[in-house]
């Protein structure tokens, strides 16, 4: 009977490990693409001209707008920076984890190979076993 691999429960904590890190990445990489989107949509409202006002009260309207857009810009610029910090690090520990689990994986996969050899040798010692015993004399047959 072949062993069991001894480090099977830290492999499979590790795969779990690998998977959250995962997903916290594909989360980091959602969250930067919302705010990526966001920003393209404030720039085009800033860039979308507007006709040319008619009074003193809409031109002060459009001024004030735009005022709160750029601000709002510099604030989204301010939070994807945040992000990208944010994705990097999910990244890296990303593949810090896939890296783990790897060489865990590589361990069981030595030792699922020695134990078949290990399985493998015992089964031909058995069979050499077998052939080197000499054959027990066969009952004489009985004829009529």
């Amino acid at each position: 009977m072949s062993r069991r691999f001894p480090l099977a429960g830290l492999l499979r904590i590790r795969g779990i490990q690998e998977r959250a890190a995962a997903a916290h990445l594909s989360r980091a990489a959602l969250e930067q693409q919302r705010t990526e989107a966001r920003e393209r949509q404030v720039r085009n409202a800033l860039t979308a001209s507007a006709d040319t006002p008619g009074d003193v009260r809409t031109l002060a309207a459009l001024a004030a707008g735009r005022v709160a857009a750029r601000s709002q810009l510099s604030d989204l610029a301010a939070l994807q920076q945040t992000q990208r910090a944010d994705l990097d690090a999910a990244r890296a520990c990303h593949t810090a984890a896939r890296r783990a689990e790897h060489g865990l994986e590589r361990l069981a996969e030595r030792h699922t190979e020695r134990e078949g050899a290990r399985a493998e040798a015992r089964d031909q010692a058995a069979l050499d076993e077998i052939a080197l015993r000499p054959a027990a004399p066969r009952p004489p047959e009985d004829r009529p």
